[in-house]
């Protein structure tokens, strides 16, 4: 199964009901969800990674619960790369191939080098922030980003992450 399939599964619901829905999920923001975002995003790393352990890439994808990878809900999601920075698994489709180890934050930290360093000091997790865009209100806020190392039995370690903006900065 492909990522493209997983991602067209994932949209016929929202078809089916009528929904039109951004492509990307809305980013949460600290303090306005009634559920925590630190532990709703620890919960889905921590899902994605035993699927990837367990069954591999891209087969993890589809044998985790289907609110592993994204919860439009809340705006939260799951993006995969491979240590070298290379996106595997991202919502935008398009990402998805691409080298981003030398895309930098809105105070120029060259931010998934930072991931992938904390990742390597800290394989079994670890949080890491950046100064991030808000794409609906146009500011700026912290993104918390929560990451693991899946040690996979076919693709060898990915490092799958999560994150939710908050306001302060």
């Amino acid at each position: 199964m492909t990522l493209r399939t997983l991602r067209r599964r994932a949209l016929l619901p929202l078809i089916g009901a009528g929904l039109v829905l951004p492509l990307l999920p809305l980013p949460v923001r600290g303090g306005e969800d009634a559920t925590d975002p630190r532990a709703a995003v620890v919960a889905m790393v921590e899902a994605a990674c035993a699927a990837l352990t367990e069954h591999g890439f891209p087969r993890g994808i589809g044998r985790a619960a289907p609110d592993t990878w994204s919860r439009l809900d809340s705006g939260l999601y799951v993006f995969l790369m491979n240590r070298a920075g290379r996106l595997l698994l991202h919502p935008e489709g398009q990402m998805e191939g691409r080298d981003v180890s030398g895309a930098r934050d809105l105070a120029g930290a060259f931010f998934i080098r930072n991931i992938l360093a904390a990742c390597a000091a800290h394989p079994r997790g670890v949080w890491t922030d950046y100064l991030w865009p808000d794409g609906n209100a146009g500011e700026a806020g912290t993104k918390h980003t929560y990451s693991k190392v899946a040690a996979t039995p076919d693709a060898g370690d990915l490092i799958a992450s999560a994150g939710y903006l908050a306001t302060e900065i």
